[in-house]
């Protein structure tokens, strides 16, 4: 654990609600390396960069020579793309479980990977995983912090002549002190909170991960899994509340999960469960919804008013009941789907747009020792596949209710000196 580098966790604490614990800012930025650079000049190169981010880390800036700024607890964490292993002199071939998943290439309207029911945005979509070389994460707790980072790497890259980097996009985002999406709904509820059950996750083991001998240098990291998803949230508001909550599976209001659909077609809440204001440590019966696939158990009273067939049908379907399958299968077996996974919401102005004035959504960032758990995910027509959401009775509209400005899949190298992943150039 000690060699995960510090942006997979990040003071992630799902069980407390305060402000203090969620309200983080995010920012990635996606860097190319100039034509003709050697591993050997990126090394040093990039050392250098590394060298800024630590200090930047204990409140130093470069311009500010004796004078020391906030910090904001900023954490950094750099992940390579698969055309890193294509710089003359890198001493390492790509990874069998890295060459052969990826995001398809970004081309408007076209799903993000065969059997995918999300599609990339028509606003200039991009993969960034294969157009780049690294990319590098920062979460803090102000927003300077993460900003002031991406604004020192640009400063750093112009100075040397000549660049060896080129700074191609970023993007930003933060997490709510509310805990919740812009859905309205809570967000993360079923996100691993045993510290042992994420490791196993999300952490490369040479043996549960079947790594080809050629392959065993990677174990100890990580693959970092990208996603920039736009959200219609028009097409959402559009949805009543309790139609909401069967596409979701959880009550809007107390985050307690949907347990049944009555004959009326009405959402029923799991009964004895406590509602999120509550909760202060794990409890199953609100972090873990029901198998979805199963008769619904519920209270005496609420037996007669049961529709069992209607509560299979969209409840099965509904987003926690896609993406979230209850099949006790430990976390570290390579049939396991479990994801680490992080979310950052943003806000975007658009421009020459009256009936759209802004563009919200999800920088969906997920770590997992096979990018092979997320893709089966999104594309299996059990989970995700062919879905875009997940959930019926939204309307033909949801078809398209999240789209992807953004894709990419980077290896995350375990902690090494001078910089993350300085084996591969040496």
């Amino acid at each position: 654990m000690k060699r995960i580098q510090s942006g997979v966790y990040y003071r992630n604490d799902y069980f407390n609600t305060s402000p203090k614990s969620r309200n983080h800012c995010f920012a990635m930025i996606f860097l190319r390396i100039a034509n003709n650079v050697t591993s050997s000049q990126f090394a040093e190169y990039f050392k250098g960069l590394w060298k800024m981010y630590l200090n930047l880390k204990k409140g130093i800036i470069c311009d500010l020579p004796g004078e020391k700024v906030p910090s904001g607890d900023l954490s950094v964490l750099v992940g390579y793309g698969p055309n890193i292993f294509m710089i003359p002199g890198v001493t390492r071939k790509i990874p069998r479980d890295f060459r052969e998943r990826q995001f398809r290439e970004a081309v408007s309207g076209k799903p993000i990977l065969p059997g995918a029911g999300i599609c990339y945005s028509c606003d200039s979509p991009s993969n960034v995983g294969i157009s780049n070389h690294i990319a590098i994460q920062f979460v803090s707790s102000s927003q300077l912090a993460s900003y002031r980072a991406v604004v020192e790497t640009w400063k750093y890259i112009t100075r040397i002549e000549p660049p060896l980097l080129k700074l191609s996009t970023f993007f930003t985002g933060f997490q709510r002190d509310d805990g919740r999406s812009w859905l309205g709904f809570h967000d993360e509820i079923s996100n691993m909170k045993n510290e042992t059950e994420r490791r196993r996750a999300i952490i490369i083991d040479r043996f549960k991960n079947h790594l080809l001998p050629q392959d065993d240098w990677t174990s100890g990291g990580s693959y970092l899994a990208f996603l920039r998803l736009e959200i219609n949230l028009p097409v959402w508001e559009k949805n009543e509340r309790k139609n909401q909550e069967i596409l979701i599976g959880r009550d809007k209001l107390t985050g307690i999960p949907i347990v049944g659909i009555d004959k009326k077609g009405n959402p029923l809440k799991k009964s004895g469960c406590i509602p999120s204001s509550k909760i202060r440590s794990y409890d199953i019966r609100f972090h873990d919804h029901p198998n979805y696939f199963h008769k619904p158990s519920v209270n005496h009273t609420l037996e007669p008013q049961l529709d069992v067939d209607s509560s299979i049908r969209l409840l099965s379907q509904s987003h926690i009941g896609r993406t979230r399958h209850i099949d006790g299968i430990k976390s570290d077996d390579p049939a396991s789907r479990r994801i680490f996974r992080q979310g950052f919401e943003f806000i975007e102005s658009t421009t020459n747009n009256p009936t759209k004035p802004l563009k919200v959504g999800l920088n969906f960032v997920s770590f997992q020792n096979d990018p092979a758990r997320l893709l089966f995910i999104l594309t299996d027509p059990n989970w995700l596949g062919r879905s875009n959401f997940g959930g019926t009775g939204g309307g033909k509209e949801m078809n398209d209710f999240l789209t992807a400005q953004a894709s990419g899949i980077f290896f995350v190298p375990p902690t090494e000196r001078p910089f993350p992943g300085v084996t591969m150039f040496n």
